[in-house]
């Protein structure tokens, strides 16, 4: 019941009655004058309990061990400090694993300085192992300015190429592995990743970067174009979003050089590389060993050719031999146009890191290369579904269907980035002239169809593309290999000015003593760095962009 007025009156009178004695009760003194009425003094506080210190991000660490995340699905199954070293600060490595998949990520936090940002890194290969962003084709800012790191194994685990049976590709017999391998891995990641991120640090990421290279790089261009909302900044490298193609002229390429009359060796790749210099070294305005004009080096090997057409020796090249680099130089195609590829630029014929690395056959494998190997993986376990395929005889056009199938999974060559744009997400495409995996002709193919698709405003909104003049696959050879991308990336993202825009120089870095050797300025396609005509052939000071 309420209390009416009277009870509140009544309680007031008995109130002032009781102030009144009280008040009476304490007279006193000289002048019999009556003290005023005054509170008790309250006991004193008690101090406060000791809270519990904070708890270090290096004690909470192996806390995150055994916790689950997306609802329910993933397991962390360890978490680990580990220090610093060299250039990488302390982290907090986590491990992760999907119930009932063979796909796992590993989570990398640093234990002090956060930025605040997610960097998400690709793999490589046939994947099957979790990447390390201290692998040279990663930016060097994913230490320097301490993100956060998520990569994956790709949806199932393998030694590595050095370990037995790695090329097979037998996962791919698996349909949940094959669509993680093919697409789903690095999407399904990212939320249980980010949950992971935020339980450590009290907050999700701002920012969300995804950089890889080869296929890292095709899982790229496959976030950009079937997960638009995943990421704000994409950086793909030697993006192999035509990998329908690329294996296609793999195993093309492959079955030529395993004959041996068919191959060239070092004094024969010597010859043809010292050729192609000859023509193509100085179309940039200076020779310097690098082919900086691919596009414009239309060489023939024809001038080579031994007289009567048989291999005379190492001063010419045979009828057979021509026809090899004409095989490597040009375009293939199925019947039916649905899967194409434009062979592979001129330069660096006789190097590791050019025609060496991937196309020519080494002892190491058997007398197949790099390409044979590859192909002949897809080609058993993703279009025969046979592992005793003869991979010598396989002809595309009598695996259309079969293409198709593994195309709808496995490609990322949608030129539509309309839901990127819509996003307002940023993609950077990089390309090294002389990558014999994924050729510049492929990127640059794939950036004019962008082009073309969405129109040039919103592609210039969208999509940038550079070539680096003399590298190969992802890094290494003579041109200038290094660039931090992911910079670029987080500037345009949130400063809103296009990596083209910042005047971003790309450095060939001696291994032994560190120093700069070779700069070049990294030009947006269509345009190269040409030679100014004075200064130090070696600093990008003396060249300028052209188209």
């Amino acid at each position: 019941m309420k209390n009416s007025p009277v009870r509140c009156m009544a309680r007031r009178v008995l109130v002032a009655a009781a102030v009144a004695t009280m008040a009476a009760g304490c007279g006193g003194g000289s002048g019999g004058g009556v003290l005023p009425l005054l509170p008790s003094a309250p006991p004193p506080a008690s101090p406060p309990a000791d809270a519990p210190p904070a708890m270090s991000l290096a004690d909470k660490c192996p806390t995150l061990k055994g916790r689950a995340f997306g609802a329910g699905t993933v397991t962390v199954d360890d978490a680990k400090v580990v220090a610093a070293v060299a250039a990488q600060p302390a982290y907090c490595v986590v491990t992760a694993s999907f119930k009932g998949s063979g796909l796992r990520f590993e989570a990398r936090l640093p234990i002090s300085g956060w930025n605040g940002k997610l960097a998400f890194i690709g793999g490589g290969g046939f994947d099957g192992q979790l990447p390390k962003a201290s692998d040279p084709q990663f930016s060097p800012s994913i230490f320097s300015e301490r993100y956060a790191t998520i990569g994956t194994n790709g949806g199932y685990d393998h030694g590595g190429p050095a370990d037995a049976g790695y090329f097979a590709a037998a996962f791919a017999a698996d349909p949940a592995k094959l669509l993680d391998f093919t697409q789903q891995s690095e999407h399904r990641a990212l939320p249980p990743g980010k949950e992971v991120i935020s339980a450590f640090f009290g907050n999700a990421p701002a920012r969300s970067y995804f950089e890889g290279c080869s296929m890292g790089g095709h899982d790229a261009l496959m976030q950009a174009q079937r997960f638009p909302g995943d990421f704000d900044g994409i950086v793909a490298r030697a993006p192999a979003g035509n990998i329908m193609g690329l294996f296609m002229q793999f195993n093309r390429i492959a079955k030529r050089v395993r004959t041996p009359a068919n191959t060239l060796d070092p004094a024969k790749q010597t010859l043809l590389a010292d050729a192609v210099l000859a023509q193509c070294d100085a179309l940039d305005g200076v020779a310097d060993g690098i082919v900086s004009r691919p596009a414009a080096c239309n060489y023939d090997p024809t001038p080579l050719r031994c007289a009567g057409g048989g291999d005379t020796g190492d001063s010419c090249l045979s009828d057979a031999q021509i026809g090899t680099v004409n095989t490597i130089t040009s375009a293939v195609a199925t019947s039916d146009n649905a899967w194409s590829h434009p062979g592979y630029n001129f330069g660096l014929e006789n190097t590791a890191e050019g025609w060496g690395s991937y196309i020519w056959p080494q002892a190491a494998l058997v007398g197949n290369s790099v390409q044979g190997m590859f192909s002949d993986g897809f080609v058993r376990s993703f279009i025969t579904q046979d592992p005793g395929f003869d991979t010598l005889t396989w002809n595309p056009d009598q695996w259309l269907a079969r293409m198709g199938v593994i195309g709808a999974l496995f490609s990322a060559a949608d030129p539509d980035l309309s839901g990127l744009h819509a996003r307002g997400a940023k993609l950077i495409m990089w390309n090294g002239t002389n990558d014999t995996s994924v050729t510049a002709r492929d990127t640059s193919r794939y950036y004019d169809q962008v082009v073309s698709t969405l129109g040039r405003q919103k592609a210039d909104d969208t999509v940038e593309l550079f070539l680096a003049p003399g590298v190969g696959h992802c890094y290494g050879g003579p041109g200038a290999d290094k660039v931090d991308l992911l910079k670029a990336m987080s500037t345009w993202v949130e400063q809103g000015v296009p990596a083209s825009a910042q005047k971003l120089v790309q450095r060939k870095v001696d291994a032994a003593s560190g120093a700069v050797a070779l700069s070049r300025p990294m030009c947006k396609y269509p345009a190269y760095p040409r030679y100014k005509g004075t200064g130090d052939v070696n600093d990008a000071a003396s060249f300028d962009c052209v188209n």
